[in-house]
């Protein structure tokens, strides 16, 4: 017996991907034999089973309209056919297709039915971004001291001098309270900079009052870091990148604080007698889980400078959220378009849904950005099945599987083939809204730097600290690796989501994991040439709505090359939003060695290339394409 059914052809489900509540879907499956089989059904799951009887309604197609329930969630469904007393059980293998089974498996296909009045801020979507780890990207003075600091801390004098790495005072591991000095005021120098790089909304790690360099140790949420500059320069930042088109999200760290902190205060930096750790009688005692009598507490992975917090404690959450002057609230009102959470896996859902209401409560058009490594829309933490992207959490996630299959792909560990099918997978099961919100990284503060793994050189983990400062990439190896992070960036702005750019990929930058992913900017090393080509491929993305909220179809995926079509037609992009009309061939070829693809394009005569200039003619719905190796090319349609 010969089934058939293919998620993302629309022949077999229409719509395409994640549904709102209450609207309908038509499922349908292909069976041929030749005896018809004695029943159909579409096996369903979202939280407990039911048979849904197909119709046939066309030769060999058996069809369900079926109503997507009131309540957002997932709902898993495979198919079941019967005939002559036996039954075959059609189940999801490959991308949208499906295997012939005698016994189910669990391998069913998704659809995430969200909230029909889900909706995440227009301006994000249509935005590129960039990751600044403040310390580290511009500093507008040359102090040798940093005023309101503890004596425990090193700043260097030089911007370019090494990393010395040396153990923490108080705590198990590094102390990483070393300081190049990057700061606000230095940050507002570069606004047009970050202008001319095509920069519509800036993500800074955490600025507030902390012990160490990357200030996830919160000392005081209501303070900007000394070091970073004044609650004055930050509304100022604010305002001259509001002037520029650029928008600032702020870095949320609100499953745990820093033991040297206002609120625990181990070390008595902030009070002898004050804070949770020194007085059982302080406010902030609810706030921490203690382990015993004796001063024990629980600490995020067990670091101990990072005492967790009860994220639910009914005066966190009015501290954290709920008040007027609320510690997210007072940052939007100084100017912040939104927030992004570290470790959303560790803060609860009732927290995370809190802190969504609230942020819309205080400005509707903030974006709410949630740090998650996994597929999103089916994430399990804890136990817990998580509904980040359901309408009531998060607008949208960092997209960690977009990094990890595009360096994958032009690597040479994911075929084409397997490219194409992983990113439908996301594609597929995250609603639109937060799909083109999605934040598209190739790298960030907690990763090895991309042009590093572009690069393919061996990187041997039991090295020591001196020889991991000391690795360069060599010429070779430094060459390919440009050339692969010239596609993975044109991949960034060509991609349904918001490209981000972390600080200094776009000039060249290498290094391996924390520290050394997180050094200075490099202001007198710039590669000018991979510069010029961001700056170019931003220019083309900004420029053609299309690349932003068009439609994204994947049309050619063999042999180390992908293609993919964006557009819009009608006057209206995939929001229903009235937009320019547009269409556009992307092409990459990961090889080294140059390809001739044909692809089918209807309705086209002509190919313009946007990054060479150069035509290709298209004959009868036909065009021949020759693709150089280590390449891309965006084609305008005509």
């Amino acid at each position: 017996m010969e089934i058939y059914h293919n998620s993302r052809n629309r022949k077999y489900r229409e719509p395409f991907g994640a549904l709102p509540t209450e609207s309908t879907a038509r499922i349908s499956l292909f069976v041929k034999e030749d005896v018809a089989p004695s029943s159909v059904y579409l096996r369903l799951w979202d939280g407990g089973e039911r048979l849904v009887p197909m119709e046939r309604t066309e030769d060999e197609i058996y069809s369900v309209n079926l109503k997507m329930p009131e309540r957002a969630g997932l709902l898993w469904y495979y198919f079941i056919v019967e005939k002559e007393e036996r039954k075959y059980f059609y189940c999801k293998k490959r991308g949208g297709e499906g295997e012939v089974l005698d016994s189910p498996n669990d391998s069913s296909w998704q659809i995430t039915v969200y909230d029909k009045n889900f909706k995440t801020p227009d301006w994000f979507k249509h935005s590129v971004m960039y990751q600044i780890f403040p310390d580290r990207f511009s500093r507008a003075d040359e102090s040798s001291e940093i005023s309101g600091r503890t004596s425990e801390y090193t700043l260097y004098e030089d911007w370019y001098e090494p990393l010395h790495i040396t153990k923490h005072p108080f705590e198990d591991g590094p102390a990483l309270n070393d300081f190049f000095g990057g700061n606000l005021r230095g940050i507002i120098e570069k606004i047009p900079y970050l202008k001319e790089l095509g920069i519509g909304v800036v993500y800074l790690n955490p600025i507030f009052e902390a012990f160490s360099n990357h200030r996830y140790d919160t000392g005081d949420y209501g303070k900007i870091d000394p070091i970073l500059g004044t609650e004055e320069d930050f509304e100022e930042l604010c305002k001259m990148c509001e002037d520029a088109g650029i928008r600032i999200i702020l870095d949320g760290v609100f499953s745990h604080t820093g033991s040297d902190s206002v609120y625990f205060n181990k070390y008595g930096n902030y009070g002898e007698h004050s804070g949770a750790f020194r007085d059982i009688n302080s406010p902030f005692r609810r706030w921490y889980q203690w382990c015993d009598e004796n001063g024990g507490y629980n600490s995020w992975w067990g670091c101990s400078n990072l005492p967790n917090v009860n994220e639910l404690d009914a005066t966190y959450i009015d501290y954290i959220l709920k008040n007027d002057d609320a510690i997210i609230k007072k940052w939007i009102k100084r100017g912040a378009s939104g927030w992004r959470l570290d470790v959303a896996d560790e803060l609860p859902d009732e927290f995370i849904k809190i802190l969504r209401r609230e942020v819309k409560k205080e400005n509707p058009d903030a974006v709410v950005i949630g740090e998650v490594w996994e597929d999103a829309s089916n994430k399990e933490s804890y136990g817990v099945r998580r509904e980040y992207l359901l309408g009531e959490e998060l607008d949208s996630v960092m997209n960690y599987p977009f990094k990890d299959n595009v360096l994958g792909f032009l690597t040479g560990g994911i075929s084409a083939e397997d490219f194409a099918e992983r990113i439908m997978e996301i594609a597929d099961h995250y609603p639109f809204e937060a799909l083109y919100s999605a934040m598209n990284i190739l790298g960030t503060h907690d990763t090895v730097r991309a042009k590093t793994l572009l690069s393919g050189q061996y990187i041997d983990p039991n090295w020591s600290n001196e020889e991991k400062k000391r690795f360069r990439l060599d010429a070779k190896n430094e060459t390919l690796a440009i050339r692969r992070l010239k596609i993975g960036a044109f991949l960034q702005m060509t991609f349904a989501g918001v490209p981000c750019i972390y600080y200094g990929d776009e000039i060249g930058m290498q290094g391996l994991g924390d520290p050394y992913n997180r050094m200075p900017y490099q202001w007198r090393n710039v590669d000018v040439e991979l510069l010029e080509f961001y700056k170019k491929i931003t220019r083309i993305r900004n420029s053609c709505v299309a690349l932003r909220t068009g439609a994204f179809n994947p049309v050619y995926a063999k042999d180390g090359v992908f293609t993919f079509v964006r557009k819009i037609e009608n006057g209206m992009d995939v929001f229903g939003k009235v937009a320019e009309n547009g269409k556009y061939l992307c092409v990459v070829n990961r090889n080294e060695s140059a390809e001739r693809i044909e692809i089918a394009l209807d309705g086209t005569t002509c190919l313009k290339a946007l990054l060479t200039g150069e035509d290709v003619s298209v004959n009868q719905g036909e065009a021949e394409i020759l693709i150089p190796g280590l390449s891309c090319e965006i084609f305008e349609c005509f």
